[in-house]
């Protein structure tokens, strides 16, 4: 494993996304290691379409930042195994809503615990406010960065 024991100067100078990144890479090595069903991507799928219940292909490839196609292709397989479903929008026949199934709101809970537990052990170092002003913190970035890049 790569040791990421930086010191005080480099850490500064290094931009908060790198880090950012590391641990979305390192979940992701989680996820492929432990779930040979589940996609490293899977979890950012089920979960938005979880917090977004009846959105549309194109709202979810909005909220990712990616294709309508790329989500298309996610969403088909996904459905496949029985995680999702698409249904037709009765207002608008070429629009396809998006909901879980059981099986993939199962599927979302076992992988958000598995994220929760995961951040307990990063975390347990730390008070709760603490914890709760990095999270802020994360969230306000997060949507700067839609405003910036």
């Amino acid at each position: 494993m790569a040791d990421l024991n930086f010191d005080h100067e480099r850490i500064m100078f290094t931009p908060a996304l790198l880090y950012i990144d590391y641990i979305n890479l390192h979940f992701k090595y989680y996820l492929k290691k432990k779930h040979e069903d589940i996609t490293p991507y899977d979890f950012t799928y089920l979960a938005n379409i979880f917090y977004y219940p009846n959105c549309s292909q194109k709202d979810l490839a909005e909220l990712l930042f990616v294709s309508e196609s790329n989500v298309a292709q996610i969403i088909k397989r996904l459905e496949k195994n029985g995680l999702v479903k698409r249904d037709v929008d009765e207002k608008n026949k070429s629009r396809r809503i998006l909901n879980l199934t059981e099986k993939g709101k199962e599927i979302h809970f076992k992988l958000l615990k598995e994220a929760y537990e995961g951040e307990a052990k990063f975390f347990e170092n730390y008070s709760p406010e603490d914890v709760e002003k990095f999270k802020k913190m994360l969230y306000d970035y997060s949507q700067l960065a839609i405003n910036s890049y």
